[in-house]
């Protein structure tokens, strides 16, 4: 039995794992792309909050200067108002450290299906070589 008959069983097995490796690379790059795209969504959440939360300053503004008993109601309100901007900001804060994290993890997940790619291409080429080789037996 020549070499080449002998090692290709173990080519084909090594390319089918290899191909199993590929498909489960493809799916968690698939996991890492659908992370990224929710921690982009909360993070326009927390932009579209933040933008809202300045609106409402302005009208808070606005009704401040109409007589002395009311505005003092209408500053007070806009104390508690401003006071609700940390918290704003310290969700808009982790909202981009996820969606960096997200993005990271994409990039990691990329790169590690095209390894995978790249051995599972190689070990398809030596099957077709060995049953090549094979058949010239």
């Amino acid at each position: 039995m020549s070499d080449a008959k002998r090692s290709l069983p173990l080519w084909q097995l090594l390319a089918r794992v290899r191909g199993l490796r590929v498909e489960r690379k493809r799916r968690a790059l698939a996991d890492a792309q659908r992370e990224a795209r929710d921690a982009d969504d909360e993070a326009e959440r927390s932009r579209a909050a933040l933008r809202e939360h300045e609106v409402q300053r302005g009208r808070l503004l606005q009704r401040c200067g109409h007589g002395e008993r009311a505005s003092q109601l209408w500053r007070d309100a806009l104390r508690w108002h401003d006071a609700r901007k940390d918290a704003l900001l310290r969700v808009l804060a982790g909202a981009m450290q996820r969606q960096r994290a997200a993005a990271q993890q994409v990039a990691r997940a990329s790169a590690s299906l095209q390894r995978e790619m790249v051995g599972h291409s190689d070990a398809q080429q030596r099957v077709r070589r060995l049953r090549a080789a094979a058949r010239d037996d």
